[in-house]
């Protein structure tokens, strides 16, 4: 669903992250104030908290929500850091998670080994810190332990977002490539049918020229020849457009399932019916193809299930996926057109959200009327 797109999702993880910051930001604050400090001391305190809070709080804002560029943030890094730190060297070990709190954050910034070094740098210093002021060595020891797993999540959250942003773009793009391998399977077709035909007929065409003025029964012949030439390229263009020559209905099934998988999606089908009349074969593997692309395009699915169903009467196909994007249940173009093409054998196209889940279900009739010739 709309949710799980990477712009919500990155709104999400931000206030999480931010959400974290705060918390361990304040606690450590309420845990020194129950020493009784001086008033200046509480409002260096708080004025370097905030200061604190600020600089992670763009970071994240920045990097997690906006996805803006790595790298570009190491005065916020600084300053964060440096606040950190004179917290935890002016009012003691009350402070000491906050560093490592800060260089999670930090690491969502950072790009290549300064991602891996800074933060472990940070947890040196602190250990350094926390045993000069003679913190007992096992509780360094839980408060380091407490700082990676810290930095860790925090990381991780922050480099989740950036991952499903990629995955997004990947989704789009195996939709695009569907489309333009469709193009290109019509344009072989286009070019297996009308290149020779035409070819030839270019031949036979420069021989009656040629023959105009010598031999007119053989240049009459060769029209003829070129004549019939172009018929025949004709019916066969017409059969082209008509879809006549599209892959087969498990051939369709498979290119789908095939570009599915490539984007994480497991599918799950039923056995292909055998035995379908060419233009019932047809208008479900158009369903197939288009279902596919819609999966690919308006939802951030994890699961597909095909189901086929055939009966005297017609075949049915349906095609259910999970975590559908908000507004992803309204007919777009290719589901619009796709009910046409349906509509055009007496078939129909329901689709819909169903228990979370978004359905498409095509009948298609056995009983086919014939074109009138």
């Amino acid at each position: 669903m709309d949710r799980w797109n990477p712009g919500t999702l990155g709104r999400v993880v931000a206030l999480l992250i931010l959400g974290t910051t705060a918390a361990f930001t304040v606690e450590a604050f309420f845990l020194w104030l129950s020493t009784h400090p001086p008033v200046l001391d509480v409002l260096f305190a708080v004025l370097a908290g905030a200061g604190v809070l600020a600089s992670t709080g763009r970071i994240v804002w920045a990097v997690v929500r906006r996805s803006a560029a790595r790298g570009e943030h190491l005065v916020d890094v600084a300053i964060a850091t440096s606040l950190a730190f004179a917290l935890l060297l002016a009012f003691g070990p009350a402070w000491l998670a906050l560093p490592s709190l800060v260089a999670g954050v930090s690491a969502i910034s950072l790009t290549g080994l300064k991602r891996w070094i800074f933060p472990l740098v940070v947890l040196v210093v602190t250990a350094a810190l926390a045993l000069l002021m003679q913190v007992p060595a096992y509780a360094v020891a839980e408060v380091l332990l407490r700082s990676l797993v810290t930095i860790v999540v925090l990381a991780g959250m922050g480099l989740l977002v950036t991952y499903a942003a990629e995955v997004h773009a990947n989704r789009d793009e195996l939709a695009r490539m569907a489309v333009v391998e469709e193009r290109l399977r019509f344009a072989r077709d286009l070019h297996d049918v009308l290149g020779r035909g035409l070819s030839v007929v270019r031949l036979k065409a420069e021989l009656g020229v040629r023959l105009m003025d010598t031999d007119h029964e053989a240049a009459r012949a060769q029209l003829v020849q070129i004549a019939e030439l172009a018929g025949g390229s004709v019916t066969e263009l017409r059969k082209v457009i008509a879809g006549y020559r599209q892959p087969s209905l498990a051939e369709e099934l498979r290119g789908t399932s095939s570009i599915l998988s490539l984007a994480g999606v497991r599918v799950v089908a039923d056995p292909v019916p055998e035995g379908l009349p060419g233009p019932v074969a047809e208008a479900i593997g158009s369903a197939i193809r288009e279902g596919g692309t819609n999966i690919l395009r308006h939802s951030a699915a994890e699961n597909c299930r095909v189901e086929f169903v055939r009966d005297p009467s017609c075949v049915l196909l349906r095609i259910r996926n999970d975590r559908p994007h908000a507004g992803g249940t309204r007919a777009g173009h290719g589901l619009t057109g796709l009910a046409e093409r349906l509509a055009a054998v007496r078939g129909t196209l329901e689709h819909g959200e169903v228990d979370g889940d978004f359905v498409l279900t095509a009948r298609v009739p056995l009983d086919l009327p014939r074109k009138s010739s």
